[in-house]
């Protein structure tokens, strides 16, 4: 039996999730404490359906902390690697291209994306080490806290229940700060300015030099600021397209586009293929987080979301 679809958050309606049948989906807000180190709690859990492929595509996104709870092991394909088969619990590192899930059987995955803050508070300066890897939890965080919380949630009803282990068990995690978080947020507020074009002068805005801003930016956010803003500019013309739908309108594309073939560029960069190619992939279940993740948060994938606000 599928989890319960929806929400904690008051008025959402899970059938404006669009999901498929025989697939569920929950996308939570933290706790208060919590919001400014975690972006969003999200449960994904689908059955074998001969209606759907048992692989779905991902886009570039934040770190996440991710947990399997399906009785079956699962794949993930980032970029032009082989297929790797995934932790049961694992950190997803910052990732500058797409990854292909091989969900098999289906089943139960809870995953909560970290703000940059919150990676820092939790893995410190490992960010250029992590980038587009995916790690088990427990070579980074207490073994016997990841056991801890994998028993919880396979002891729970997977879904609604779900959001009260994770407030529960993180805040400990987050206690200890780090002394460049005042730095940090704002370059995570830089990054998401939609027009950024002179890193000089942008550094300067926020009191650092340049090269402060491109040492701290591998350190705590995996990657040189220049690729983190093309990825940005990228995954909002692409979630524009792919949240509005056929016949995909290129006028919604960002304007800090000169033109298409400067777009065309960057999917090959960020999705490894020219975008009208990617959009024409059938992506049910991507489609479905980006739209129920617009809902809840505001912002249909967490690489765009504003750190430390729940929406509504």
């Amino acid at each position: 039996m599928l989890i319960e679809s929806g929400s904690h958050v008051p008025g959402v309606d899970p059938a404006d999730f669009g999901l498929l049948p025989h697939t569920a989906l929950r996308y939570e807000i933290p706790c208060p404490l919590l919001r400014r180190f975690i972006a969003d709690y999200h449960v994904l859990d689908s059955e074998v359906s001969t209606a759907h492929g048992p692989s779905e595509w991902m886009l570039p996104n934040s770190p996440a902390v991710r947990f399997i709870l399906a009785d079956h092991s699962m794949a993930l394909t980032l970029g032009a690697s082989d297929p790797e088969t995934l932790p049961r619990a694992a950190l997803y590192g910052t990732t500058s291209r797409a990854a292909n899930m091989q969900h098999g059987g289906g089943g139960v995955t809870v995953g909560f994306n970290l703000t940059a803050v919150g990676f820092a508070r939790l893995f410190g300066e490992k960010a250029t080490v992590l980038r587009d890897r995916v790690v088990p939890l427990d070579h980074l965080l207490p073994p016997e806290w990841v056991e801890a919380v994998l028993n919880q949630l396979r002891a729970s009803d997977r879904g609604r229940a779900v959001k009260g282990i994770l407030d529960r068990a993180l805040p400990p995690l987050f206690a200890e700060p780090h002394p460049l978080e005042g730095d940090i947020q704002r370059i995570a507020d830089m990054l998401l300015r939609p027009g950024v074009v002179n890193l000089a002068d942008e550094a300067a805005v926020i009191g650092m030099s340049q090269r402060k801003l491109e040492r701290l930016s591998s350190r705590f956010f995996g990657f040189p600021p220049k690729l983190l803003l093309r990825r940005a500019r990228f995954l909002r013309s692409i979630v524009a397209l792919k949240l509005a739908g056929p016949p995909f309108d290129m006028s919604a594309i960002d304007p800090g586009y000169h033109d298409q073939p400067h777009f065309i560029r960057d999917a090959h960069r960020f999705v490894g293929m020219a975008p009208t190619r990617f959009l024409r992939i059938a992506t049910p279940y991507l489609d479905s987080v980006l739209r129920a993740r617009a809902i809840v948060h505001g912002a249909a994938i967490a690489a765009l979301a504003p750190p430390g606000k729940g929406s509504r």
